[in-house]
């Protein structure tokens, strides 16, 4: 669907708090969706004008969510994407990713007590103190 339709839908459906972290736009395609969608190239345009139009909103820069073979077949195609924004991948069973990234979900099978089932696995890339700045740069 449209970017514009769907990040005024994401701006009138959540609500933002103090502290909250910035949104994140989840973009986890098949290659088909990809090529239904009309190509790399319109995907990334839709990806920049999602990401603009809730930028503009809420005064906070989104953060990109996407996986490893996402970063491997597509990421090559917009540079000005992985420079913008900040990155938070999945990328599961290795050590480190291999771009520069915010934050890290390293396992999707994670246990917390009172939590039932699997939980995500992430972490922050950086120190304690890196974690507090970034908190106090970029959270709302």
């Amino acid at each position: 669907s449209d970017p514009l339709e769907q990040a005024r839908h994401f701006l009138t459906n959540t609500k933002f708090n103090r502290g909250d972290l910035p949104p994140v736009l989840d973009v986890e395609p098949s290659d088909a969706q990809i090529e239904a969608m009309g190509g790399a190239k319109v995907m990334f345009d839709w990806i920049r004008t999602w990401m603009r139009t809730v930028e503009q909103y809420t005064k906070v820069r989104p953060i990109l969510y996407i996986n490893q073979m996402f970063v491997n077949r597509y990421m090559p195609l917009a540079p000005d994407v992985a420079a913008d924004y900040e990155v938070w991948i999945a990328r599961y069973n290795e050590f480190k990713p291999d771009m520069h990234l915010a934050f890290w979900q390293l396992g999707y099978d994670g246990r917390l007590s009172g939590i039932r089932g699997d939980v995500d696995i992430n972490v922050f890339n950086g120190y304690k103190d890196e974690w507090e700045e970034y908190l106090r740069r970029r959270a709302f």
